[in-house]
């Protein structure tokens, strides 16, 4: 039989080096990585996740995710605290360990979790990796340079779209969904993460029903220093967790694709990990001169992160004079070619139902967007979007 292939979650107790060295010097099993980030713990190779129930991150949505992937995870816990081990179960681990057990009882156990050659190396499936084949749902990120009017469009593509919906604000620098419908704070974003990772409540109590809208709203953080208490992989879970209950999910998130490595998460994560996950692109930007420069510098950005998938522009305020609305186009489509170029018109409707704080009436914003509506509905019949302002 072969040696079971680990991945070892990092931590200071003293089981962690003690099981690294005992398989490197005696054998029994292969360490295939060490693990900080729960990131790494989704994208390596290996059969078994070995992590102290003292792990912050790990969570009955992970455990689901890397059993999606053919792995298993086997959970330490300390002696002296035997309550862990009803919190490890909880998360759904296969199997639990005393952190001071012999080193022959870990490996006993790890023989026991990977017994067949097939679950070690599913985690190389692209499907899987990217989520869209386990979760049978299809993104389409709406993004673009701050102040583009992004949010705008991902809201009338949630009013417009067919069947039920629902419009999160996934946005960490500056959500505005509540403010922009006039909706409460509570509950959010963080607690139907909580939802799907803890078990906390359920997913379907955190959103609030819409009518103008035809579905429903997941508001954003209450504020934005809890920024870093959001991580990437937990934002994609919960999106996932939308997708199987509803046709459609709109997702509104902050317009920044830097890397920026903050300690303990990086900063924008979570939108980089959008887009890269989207199935389709509609990039919005101000139709100036401008506007478009800093628009293709975003789509460059965006590019960069998704293997494949389709972009759509969107020109918003765009002027009334044809000649410049053509020469806007025109340097769109002199860098690249994207599948639709709409361009929307000023319209006051806009302003109004900003102060209102309702979906924008009908007019020449609905009628320009109307059509993208229609060609992303029927590239899935059922898709889900998710849009970046």
């Amino acid at each position: 039989m072969a040696e079971p292939e680990i991945a070892l979650v990092f931590s200071p107790e003293t089981w962690v080096e003690e099981l690294h060295r005992f398989v490197t010097d005696h054998g029994g099993a292969r360490v295939r990585s060490v693990v900080v980030d729960p990131a790494v713990a989704l994208d390596e190779l290996f059969g078994t996740l070995v992590v102290s129930s003292r792990w912050p991150a790990l969570t009955h949505g992970l455990v689901d995710e890397l059993h999606a992937r053919g792995r298993t995870v086997l959970g330490v816990y300390d002696r002296e605290e035997p309550a862990t081990v009803d919190v490890l179960r909880a998360t759904g681990v296969d199997a639990t360990v005393e952190s001071d057990a012999p080193m022959s009882e870990f490996l006993a156990v790890l023989n026991e979790l990977e017994p067949r050659d097939d679950v070690r190396g599913r985690g190389d499936d692209p499907a899987a990796s990217a989520g869209h084949g386990s979760y049978d749902c299809r993104w389409i990120a709406v993004g673009g340079p701050a102040g583009g009017g992004a949010t705008e469009v991902a809201i009338e593509l949630a009013r417009a779209a067919r069947g039920s919906t629902v419009l999160v604000d996934a946005d960490d620098v500056a959500p505005a969904v509540a403010a922009r419908l006039a909706l409460p704070i509570e509950p959010n974003l963080r607690d139907a993460i909580d939802a799907v990772e803890h078990d906390l409540g359920a997913i379907e109590h955190t959103l609030i029903a819409v009518p103008a809208l035809g579905g429903a709203v997941l508001t954003g953080l209450a504020n934005v220093a809890a920024w870093s208490q959001v991580r990437a992989p937990e934002a994609l879970r919960t999106l996932r967790a939308l997708c199987r209950m509803h046709a459609t999910v709109v997702v509104d998130t902050a317009p920044c694709l830097e890397d920026l490595p903050t300690a303990p998460r990086g900063r924008h994560a979570v939108t980089r990990a959008i887009v890269a996950e989207s199935a389709h692109l509609v990039a919005v930007g101000d139709a100036t001169p401008v506007g478009v420069v800093r628009l293709l510098g975003w789509i460059a950005d965006a590019l960069a992160l998704r293997a494949t998938g389709s972009v759509h522009v969107v020109l918003s305020r765009a002027p009334r004079d044809a000649h410049r609305r053509a020469q806007l186009e025109a340097e769109v489509l002199r860098t690249f070619v994207p599948e639709t170029v709409t361009c929307v018109p000023f319209d006051p409707r806009v302003e109004r139902a900003a102060w209102s704080g309702t979906p924008v009436a009908s007019g020449p914003f609905r009628r320009a967007l109307a059509p993208l509506a229609v060609a992303l509905a029927d590239v899935d019949s059922s898709f889900s979007a998710v849009a970046i302002s």
